[in-house]
C-alpha cells in the first residue's frame, strides 16, 4: 500500500501539539495579555516599533513591540543577588539554564543600564527559527531581575526591568535613559536589521507551512515555508545557518509534488548549513527529510539507511530513560507538561532539559523516524522488522505520555497499513477508525481525513462488509472533491472496486453507481495539466461573454505565475555565492509582486466573483454524455496496483469494464511498444505488434461492439498510457510484416486526447469562444548559436557537454519547407512569420498573437531529460543580435505561459513535445504552458520524429483541417496518417508504414473543432 503524505520535522509537529493543546501550560500562561491590549509605553526598541509593557502574575511581564502578537520579551524576578554574583547567575543559574534549553548564548558580557545599573548582557541565537536573541540579567536593590527577547527589544527589555523594579516610575517609563549595547552586541545589531514584526511573520508563515503539511496540502505548504525562507534570508543572510530549518522544510514539500531537482538543490545547500545551525535537531532533520525524499522517489534502501541515521542523530539528544521507558512505567508523562513559575529559582536543571524544545523535537523526531522504518520495511518485505519498528514508536509516544490527536492519528493509521498487509482487515478497520476519530478532531475537513476514510473503506472491504465500506468510500471521495484535491490511483483504487462489488450486488442501482464511480476515478487524474487546462478553458468561456472578466482572470493568473517563478529565482540565487546584490534586487521584485497579486485578485473577485466554480476538477458522467457528439465516445482509463478500471461514454450510457493488467504491467507493456519504434544503431526494429494487441485487449478490447457506431474517440489515458499513441494499437490479428494492412485503431475512429474528463467538458464548452480573424502564424528556420554563447549559458565546468550539444543542434531544412508548405496553404504573408535571425525570444514575447488561430512552431525542443543542466522545457529559437549567451534563444515554459493567445490549435512540429515520462505528468511542461496561455488544442510529438515525414505530415494535415475537409484537427491529423499508411509502398517507401513514421502526432484537447472560423473560404 502507498504511504500517503510524507510530514516534515518533528520541530514542526511538536509546534503544531502545541498549538492543539498537547502541552499543559500552567494556569498562569493564559494571564498572557495580548499585543492589542492597553500596556504601559516602554519607549521604542532598536527598529523603531513601539513598545508596551502589559503586567503579569508573580512581578513577571510581557513586552510587545510592533504588530507582532506574541511577546518580543520577557521581564522576571529572580532572587537575592549582588553585583559581585551576578555575573555567575548569568553564566550559571536555572535561569541560565532554561535559557540554555531554547537558546545558544555566549558568554555574559558586563553593561550598566539605567544610569548606573550592573548587568550582563547574553547576546544568543533562537535554537529553533535561528533568530538573533538577547538575555539581560541586572542587579538593583539586592534582587537580580531577568529579561529575555528577540534582538531588536534589549532598549524596552532595560526600561522593563526598571518598571517591574519599581527604580523607573511607570509613567516616565517611555522616556527612560538607557545604555548602548557594547560594540559587538551593536555590530550584531547593524549586521542584522530586524524587527519584532519581521519575526512575527516569520513564525506565522512557518505556522502556516507547518498547519498546511500536516494536512498534507503540499502546494500551500511550500509557498508558506519559501516565503519564510526568504524573508528570513533578507534578515539574516542567504548563508546564515539559521535559514537551513525553513529550507529543509521547503526541499521536502517540493519532493512532496516530485520536484525532485528542486527539492535537491535545497537539501545541498541545507547539507553545508545544518552543522553549524543553533539547532542541534538539524543534522538529524536533514536525514530525515532525505528519507523522506527518497521515499518519495521510491528508493527504499536509501531511505531505510537515512532514517536509521536521523534516528540515532535524534536519539543522541534524548535522555536515554525516554526512549527506554515502557507505558506501564507512566514515568514520563510530565515530559510535555513540566512547568514552574518563571522566577523560581528551584527549577530543576534536569526537568529543564525535560521541557526543552530540543528534547520535545527530538522525541518525536525518534517517534516518526520508527513510524516510517516501519512503513519502509513493509515496503521491502520485512514484516517482522515494520512490526516491530511500529510497536517502538507506539511504546516510546505511550510510555511518554504523547497522544495527542495528530499524532497518534497517524501512529494507528501506520499500524492499519501494516495489519493490512499483514492479512488482518478487521485490526486495520479499527485503527482506522481511531485515525479517523483522531485526524477530525486534530485536522477537521482536511486531506488525512479524506485518505484515512478512503483507506477504511478498503480495510472495510476486505473484511467483507460491502456497505460499510462503500459509506467510508463516499465520504472520503466527498470530502477530496470539497477540498478540490486529488488521490493516487493505489489509494482510491480499492474504492473503485467497492463500488463496482456494489454495483454488482445491486443491479437495479448499478448505473447510479458506476457513474460515482466514474467520478471517484478522475480524482486520480487531479495533475497540474489537469487544473491549468481548467483554469484556461473556464478564463477562455468567461471571455466569450465579457472581454474584461477574461481580461481581470488572466491577470490574477499571471501575477500569481509571476510571484512563483520571482520566488523560484530566489531559490536559485540563494544557492549562489556572493549572490547579495541580485538577492536585494529579487527581494524588491517580491514586494512588488506581491502588491500586484493582492490587487490582481481584488480585481479578480470583482469582475467574476464565480470563477472558481467554473474550474472544475471533476465533472458528473451526465455533463460528458450530453457534451458528446451522436457518434463520439469517451474513454476514460484508470490504471491501479491491482487492475485498470475502464469507463466507455457514449449514446447516454456509462458502461464500465475492468481489465487485469495493474499499473506496473501497463507501464511495461508501453516500454515494450516504445522501445520497438525507437531507432537503433541497426535502424528500427521490428514492431512489438503482440504488447501493443495487449494493450488494446486491456483498453478497448471490451467495448469492442460499442465502438462499432464511434467516428470520433476522446481518451483519457492514466499512468504509462501518456506515452503511448492509441492510433498504432491493432484492433484485430496482425503482423509486424506487414504493416500497411495492419487494423490500426486510427482506421476506425479520429482520436484525440484530454488529461482528464474535466478538461473534455471545459475545452468543449470553450469551443467556438476565439475572437480571433487571422488564420496561421508560423515560426521556425532558427539560427544555431556559437559554442561560446552556450558555453556562457551552460558552465563547462558544471555541464560539460550541454553547451557542445546544444550549439550542435542541427538546422532543419524540412521545418522551413514545412513552414513554406503551410504559409501557402494560409495566404499568409511576411508579417505572419518569425523565420530565421528574426526568430528569437524577444521577438516572440513582442509579437501580437491573440487574432491568430493557428500557431505553428516548427523547429527542435528539449525537454529537462534531453540536455545536461536543462532547468526546464524549452523551444529552440534563434539569439538575438549580438547576444552574448544563448539565454534568449530559448523559449521556455516560463516565457510561453507570459503570451497572450487566442488560438483554436498550436501545432508544436518538433521531437518529444507531448508526453510525459513513464507515469509521470500528463503533458510536457512546453505544452501546458500553451494551454495556459491561451490555446484550445494541440498538435504534438511523442517521440523524435523524422524532419522529412513530419514536414509531410504537418503540412498534409493542415491542408485537409483548413479545406474543412475531414472534421477538425484530429480528423484531419488521421486523414494525412491514414494517406502516409496507404501509400507505403505505393510512391512513398515502404517502411513508412511503420508506426515511427506516422503515429508520433496527437491531438490534446478539443481535437473535433474546426480550427478555423473561416476554414475553406
Amino acid at each position: 500500500m502507498r504511504i500517503a503524505g510524507f510530514i516534515h520535522t518533528p520541530a514542526a509537529l511538536a509546534l503544531l501539539l502545541t498549538v492543539a493543546g498537547c502541552s499543559k501550560p500552567p494556569a498562569s500562561a493564559y494571564e498572557q495579555a495580548s499585543s492589542t491590549s492597553t500596556g504601559l509605553p516602554v519607549g521604542q526598541n532598536s527598529a523603531g516599533e513601539g513598545c508596551t509593557l502589559q503586567r503579569l502574575a508573580d512581578g513577571r511581564a510581557d513586552i510587545y513591540c510592533g504588530s507582532w502578537d506574541q511577546p518580543s520579551a520577557h521581564v522576571q524576578i529572580g532572587g537575592a543577588a549582588s553585583a559581585a554574583t551576578l555575573p555567575g547567575l548569568a553564566a550559571s543559574s536555572p535561569w541560565r539554564a532554561g535559557l540554555d534549553a531554547a537558546y545558544v548564548c555566549e558568554a555574559p558580557q558586563p553593561a550598566r543600564i539605567l544610569d548606573g545599573v550592573p548587568a550582563e548582557i547574553l547576546p544568543c541565537t533562537q535554537r529553533f527559527g535561528g533568530w538573533p536573541y538577547v538575555a539581560l540579567a541586572a542587579e538593583i536593590d539586592g534582587k537580580v531581575y531577568y529579561a529575555d527577547g528577540v534582538q531588536p527589544a534589549l532598549p524596552a527589555m532595560q526600561r522593563g526591568i526598571g518598571v517591574v523594579s519599581g527604580r523607573v516610575p511607570a509613567a516616565a517609563a517611555g522616556q527612560a535613559g538607557v545604555a548602548q549595547s557594547d560594540q559587538l552586541l551593536a555590530q550584531r545589531l547593524a549586521a542584522h536589521a530586524f524587527s519584532s514584526g519581521d519575526v512575527g511573520q516569520y513564525d506565522a508563515l512557518m505556522a502556516l507551512g507547518a498547519q498546511a503539511n500536516q494536512a498534507e496540502n503540499f502546494p500551500a505548504a511550500v509557498i508558506a515555508y519559501r516565503a519564510a525562507l526568504a524573508l528570513q534570508q533578507k534578515k539574516l543572510g542567504a548563508d546564515n545557518p539559521g535559514t537551513v530549518i525553513p529550507m529543509l522544510a521547503l526541499g521536502l514539500n517540493l519532493s512532496n509534488q516530485g520536484l525532485y531537482a528542486q527539492a535537491q538543490a535545497q537539501f545541498a545547500t541545507a547539507a553545508a548549513l545544518a552543522p553549524r545551525a543553533s539547532d542541534p535537531t538539524a543534522p538529524a532533520v536533514l536525514r530525515y527529510d532525505e528519507a523522506l525524499d527518497a521515499l518519495n522517489q521510491g528508493q527504499s534502501q536509501r531511505a531505510l539507511a537515512r532514517l536509521q541515521e536521523a534516528r540515532q542523530a535524534y536519539a543522541a539528544l534524548v535522555p536515554p530513560a525516554l526512549l527506554q521507558a515502557q507505558p506501564q512505567a507512566a514515568q514520563n508523562n510530565a515530559l510535555f507538561s513540566i512547568s514552574a513559575p518563571a522566577g523560581a529559582d528551584t527549577l530543576l536543571a534536569d526537568q529543564v532539559t525535560l521541557n526543552s524544545p530540543v528534547t520535545q523535537a527530538a522525541l518525536l523526531g525518534v517517534i516518526e523516524c520508527w513510524r516510517y522504518q516501519a512503513l519502509v520495511l513493509e515496503r521491502i518485505g520485512d514484516r517482522a522488522g515494520s512490526d516491530a519498528a511500529i510497536a517502538n514508536a507506539r511504546r516510546i509516544a505511550s510510555a511518554n505520555g504523547l497522544e495527542p490527536p495528530s499524532l497518534d492519528a497517524r501512529l494507528d493509521r501506520t499500524r492499519a497499513v501494516l495489519a493490512s498487509a499483514n492479512g488482518q482487515p478487521a485490526a486495520a478497520a479499527a485503527d482506522l477508525a481511531r485515525a479517523a476519530a483522531s485526524f477530525n478532531d486534530a485536522l477537521p475537513g482536511s486531506r488525512p481525513v479524506a485518505q484515512t476514510d478512503l483507506l477504511r473503506g478498503a480495510a472495510l472491504a476486505q473484511s467483507g462488509d460491502t456497505q460499510a465500506a462503500l459509506s467510508a468510500c463516499r465520504d472520503g471521495i466527498a470530502l477530496l472533491r470539497k477540498l478540490r484535491l486529488g488521490g493516487t490511483a493505489g489509494l482510491i483504487g480499492p474504492c473503485l472496486d467497492v463500488y463496482a462489488k456494489a454495483a454488482t450486488d445491486d443491479p437495479a442501482r448499478a448505473g447510479t453507481l458506476h457513474s460515482e464511480m466514474f467520478e471517484a476515478a478522475e480524482l486520480t487524474q487531479g495533475s497540474v495539466t489537469t487544473q491549468e487546462i481548467a483554469q484556461a478553458a473556464a478564463r477562455l468561456a468567461s471571455s466569450a461573454n465579457d472581454p474584461k472578466v477574461a481580461s481581470a482572470i488572466r491577470a490574477q493568473q499571471d501575477a500569481q505565475h509571476r510571484l512563483a517563478d520571482l520566488y523560484q529565482q530566489r531559490d536559485q540565487a540563494a544557492h549562489t555565492a556572493n549572490n547579495g546584490a541580485a538577492l536585494a534586487r529579487l527581494d524588491k521584485d517580491i514586494a512588488a509582486a506581491t502588491a500586484r497579486l493582492q490587487q490582481a485578485g481584488l480585481a479578480e473577485q470583482a469582475a467574476a466573483p464565480n470563477y472558481g466554480q467554473l474550474v472544475q476538477q471533476v465533472v458528473p458522467a451526465t455533463e460528458v454524455l450530453k457534451l458528446l457528439r451522436p457518434d463520439e465516445a469517451f474513454l476514460g482509463i484508470t490504471t491501479t496496483p491491482r487492475h485498470s478500471w475502464l469507463f466507455f461514454l457514449h449514446a447516454g450510457r456509462v458502461d464500465v469494464a475492468q481489465a487485469n493488467e495493474t499499473d506496473r504491467g501497463m507501464a511495461r507493456l508501453v516500454k515494450q511498444v516504445r522501445a520497438s519504434i525507437e531507432p537503433g544503431t541497426n535502424g528500427l526494429p521490428a514492431f512489438d505488434m503482440a504488447d501493443a494487441a495487449t494493450i488494446y485487449a486491456d483498453t478497448l478490447g471490451p467495448f469492442a461492439a460499442q465502438m462499432a457506431g464511434v467516428h470520433d474517440l476522446v481518451v483519457a489515458p492514466s499512468g504509462a498510457l501518456l506515452a503511448l499513441p492509441f492510433a498504432l494499437l491493432p484492433t484485430g490479428p496482425a503482423s509486424a510484416t506487414d504493416l500497411a494492412h495492419a487494423p490500426w485503431l486510427i482506421r476506425q475512429t479520429t482520436l484525440a486526447y484530454v488529461p482528464a474528463a474535466a478538461n473534455f467538458v471545459s475545452l468543449r464548452r470553450a469551443e467556438g469562444t476565439s475572437a480571433a480573424k487571422q488564420p496561421w502564424f508560423g515560426f521556425g528556420d532558427f539560427r544555431p548559436v556559437s559554442l561560446a554563447q552556450a558555453q556562457a549559458t551552460y558552465s563547462p565546468a558544471a555541464c560539460p557537454q550541454a553547451a557542445a550539444e546544444f550549439a550542435g543542434l542541427p538546422q532543419l531544412p524540412y521545418a522551413k519547407l514545412e513552414l513554406q508548405a503551410a504559409s501557402a496553404i494560409f495566404g499568409a504573408g511576411p508579417q505572419d512569420e518569425l523565420l530565421g535571425a528574426g526568430f528569437t525570444v524577444p521577438d516572440v514575447e513582442k509579437a501580437d498573437l491573440k487574432n491568430f488561430q493557428i500557431l505553428h512552431f516548427a523547429t527542435h525542443a528539449l525537454l529537462p531529460t534531453d540536455l545536461p543542466c536543462q532547468a526546464e522545457p524549452a523551444i529552440v529559437t534563434s539569439a538575438p543580435a549580438g547576444a552574448a549567451s544563448a539565454d534568449q534563444a530559448q523559449l521556455t515554459t516560463s516565457d510561453v505561459m507570459g503570451l497572450k493567445l487566442d488560438a483554436n490549435l498550436v501545432v508544436l512540429s518538433a521531437c518529444n513535445t507531448g508526453g510525459g515520462e513513464e507515469g509521470g505528468e500528463a503533458l510536457s511542461g512546453l505544452a501546458r504552458s500553451f494551454f495556459f496561455a491561451g490555446a484550445r488544442a494541440m498538435l504534438v510529438t511523442q517521440w523524435s520524429v523524422n524532419d522529412q515525414v513530419s514536414a509531410y505530415l504537418v503540412a498534409d494535415t493542415l491542408s485537409r483541417l483548413h479545406a474543412a475537409s475531414a472534421g477538425g484537427a484530429a480528423g484531419s491529423l488521421r486523414a494525412a496518417q491514414l494517406a502516409l499508411i496507404s501509400g507505403a509502398g505505393k510512391g512513398f517507401p515502404a517502411q513508412i508504414a511503420d508506426p515511427f513514421y506516422w503515429a508520433a502526432f496527437t491531438v490534446i484537447g478539443d481535437g473535433g473543432a474546426e480550427a478555423l472560423s473561416g476554414s475553406g473560404k
